[in-house]
């Protein structure tokens, strides 16, 4: 029996933009070791092949000599592609026997339909205000989804307004936020004389590009004035249309939340005494998230979708620096294993690679700064040793880090900050962490110190009792890093628990005297998630525990 379409799928289907206002998108790169081994980092950024689209929807695959993330003052915005794939089988067969195909205007044709029977339903929406005060009269998106034929090239902008039934709509009627806009590429034949991409770009696959807006800011006509805290307007004149009226304008933040960013509320009126809780100013961004339904007509069938997500957000200036807890950790907290590949890595050579990471964010953390501002202080007498580490000069010393914490490698003392050396703890902390990122030097830690990561590292989503917050922690690790919502940031729990997993089996090792401790044969990581039974039924119910914090139901 012939094969036909059984279902479509995007790839990818979760993908982040970023925002900028140059009119060229960023190239890709990829992550690489660098070439100089004497380099600060362990990664480094290298050019990949790109794609120049034109204003048809024609594109030419081209490698970039080098990555240029900024024209002028302009930042380069990142526009990720979404791929339409197919999934072929015979009617009525087991999904499991299906097989994988690009959607091509050939396999199209070979069904007796064209590229008109492709259709895209965009949305997209900004919820900031409307989460903060939990007032949905503040969302602002499509009023309804904007529909894209396949055969339609061209860049269709995206605009957001105020939902038709607020009771008074903060973007007044007439008046858009511009959020960006998608693109349908159009599909084009293998050459006859083989690329340098062939292979690695498929030009006849159905593909459809993001662009995310500039990255401007909007508000009501008080926020085109300079304030008491600023004498720079927060937002162009052009942009200060919003119904002050609207009640996100003046709107107190609530005194149990936090104030994130700062800048969007009026903190000197608030530190004044002059109002409870400091007051909004009124100001939204242009992030957001679309939502993209692709849908296929099939003659004498039911139609099939493919759904796909792209986050926008701002820009990251540490493109050559892997992040510890990325958005694939995030999702494999979430998510149940899958099955094994053929080749397994190792725990060991995971727990490096998280530690290498961690290296790579210290890199490009002022631990001075944050340690003053966020560092708890004072710390509670168990969390003192009864004398501060000699010739240390980090000061205050009963504050989180200080030289008489007890949670300090006493084995270290920190100097004063000096015109040759003014972020101490910053450059420690970089020394200190490119030495673990080695995995010989940590497990040696692991071995002479059983303890040591266990105490260091903060259990996912841990406050530890008393005054510690998102704005004042100890020093467990990360350090006065905090989470989207104002609380410590923390490893994933996968992350840890295969981090604790590793530390337990080395110091449970035995070692010859004058050798490195070994770790005994580990189970492998199964796509970076581990095939555990346990772990299994735990992110089950972190997975279910989420769902119902987010639908407002008990799992």
């Amino acid at each position: 029996m012939t094969e036909t379409i059984q279902g479509i799928f995007c790839d990818p289907p979760i993908a982040i933009a970023r925002l900028g206002g140059s009119a060229t998108p960023l190239d890709a790169y990829v992550w690489a070791e660098p070439a100089n081994p004497r380099s600060d980092g362990d990664t480094v950024v290298v050019p990949a092949w790109s794609l120049r689209v034109a204003i048809d929807g024609t594109f030419e695959p081209f490698m970039p000599d080098a990555i240029a993330f900024r024209d002028g003052e302009a930042i380069r915005p990142v526009c990720p592609f979404v791929e339409l794939h197919a999934w072929l089988g015979t009617p009525g067969s087991d999904p499991a026997t299906w097989r994988e195909a690009p959607l091509t205007t050939d396999l199209l044709a070979s069904h007796g339909i064209g590229l008109g029977d492709v259709e895209l339903r965009v949305s997209a929406a900004n919820l900031k205000a409307a989460r903060r005060v939990g007032d949905p009269d503040l969302a602002f998106g499509t009023e309804e989804p904007v529909t894209i034929r396949g055969d339609t090239h061209g860049f269709v902008p995206i605009g957001a307004v105020s939902p038709r039934d607020a009771v008074r709509r903060m973007i007044p009627p007439g008046r858009q936020i511009p959020l960006g806009g998608i693109q349908i590429l159009r599909p084009m034949p293998l050459s006859e004389k083989k690329p340098d991409w062939a292979g690695i770009i498929d030009p006849t696959v159905l593909r459809f590009r993001v662009t995310p807006a500039c990255g401007e800011f909007y508000g009501p006509p008080r926020a085109a004035l300079p304030t008491a805290e600023s004498d720079v307007p927060a937002v162009d004149p052009a942009n200060a249309f919003l119904d002050p009226d609207a009640g996100w304008f003046n709107r107190p933040v609530d005194p149990a939340g936090f104030v994130q960013p700062a800048d969007t509320y009026d903190m000197v009126r608030a530190e004044s005494g002059k109002e409870p809780a400091p007051p909004s100013l009124g100001i939204v961004d242009d992030t957001c998230e679309f939502r993209i339904v692709a849908t296929l007509a099939l003659p004498g069938a039911a139609a099939v979708s493919a759904q796909a997500s792209v986050f926008v957000a701002p820009p990251d200036f540490a493109p050559d620096r892997r992040p510890f807890l990325s958005l694939a950790d995030e999702l494999n907290d979430r998510a149940a294993p899958r099955p094994a590949p053929a080749v397994g890595v190792a725990l060991d050579d995971w727990v490096e690679d998280l530690f290498e990471r961690i290296y790579e964010t210290v890199s490009l953390f002022n631990v001075d700064w944050f340690r003053n501002r966020r560092g708890l202080r004072p710390l509670a007498p168990n969390q003192l040793s009864p004398t501060p580490i000699a010739e240390d000069h980090v000061t205050p010393i009963d504050r989180a880090m200080g030289s008489q914490d007890a949670l300090r490698n006493r084995d270290f003392a920190i100097g004063a900050p000096s015109s040759d050396d003014p972020l101490p703890l910053s450059e420690h902390a970089r020394s200190r962490h490119r030495t673990l990122s080695g995995i010989a030097e940590l497990r040696e830690l692991a071995q002479r110190q059983p303890g040591r990561l266990k105490a260091l590292i903060r259990r996912p989503f841990e406050v530890e009792p008393g005054e510690e917050t998102g704005g004042a922690t100890t020093m467990r690790m990360p350090p006065f890093m905090r989470q989207s919502n104002a609380l410590p940031l923390t490893l994933a729990t996968w992350q840890y628990d295969l981090t604790m997993r590793w530390a337990d089996a080395v110091a449970a090792a035995p070692t010859q005297p004058g050798t490195a401790a070994l770790v005994a044969p580990q189970a492998p990581v199964v796509g970076l998630v581990p095939s555990d039974p346990a772990f299994v039924r735990d992110s089950a119910a972190r997975r279910a525990a989420v769902l119902a914090r987010a639908t407002g139901t008990r799992p």
